[in-house]
């Protein structure tokens, strides 16, 4: 995700400086971005060449916010989802070695904890999040 994300780089400035014009015209505290107007279904085409699913803007200490997944799964009583995002107020910390998508997996699924989640930075002010949590 790190090297997709600095391969397209553009893109995603692009796509953050549209949504979050979108989300403040709209005058919302949280509004998932529909493809309601030339403007705004541009910016899910867009959005879709990067694999991104979904964009949701969320208003935050006057700040735009975004949630961009790429991948979200539920089964089981589990759920899982990978999201770049934008702008986030507090990263939740990441560590390369403690981390690990299968450790994170089984930690859940053992019931060790109820949930992992971090924010891996990719640049300043995006992050690729990761969440896995029991839901059952």
């Amino acid at each position: 995700m790190q090297t997709h994300f600095e391969e397209n780089q553009a893109t995603f400035s692009m796509i953050a400086a549209v949504a979050c014009e979108i989300g403040e015209e709209s005058n919302a505290n949280r509004l998932v971005i529909a493809p309601d107007s030339p403007k705004s279904e541009a910016l899910l085409d867009l959005a879709g060449t990067l694999d991104v699913d979904s964009i949701t803007y969320l208003e935050k200490n006057n700040k735009c916010t975004l949630s961009m997944p790429v991948y979200e799964y539920e089964d089981d009583g589990l759920h899982q989802q990978f999201a770049y995002r934008y702008n986030i107020s507090s990263p939740r910390e990441y560590s390369k070695k403690t981390h690990v998508y299968e450790q994170a997996k089984n930690a859940v699924r053992n019931g060790a904890k109820s949930q992992v989640a971090f924010d891996m930075k990719l640049a300043r002010r995006w992050f690729f999040s990761f969440f896995y949590k029991d839901v059952s």
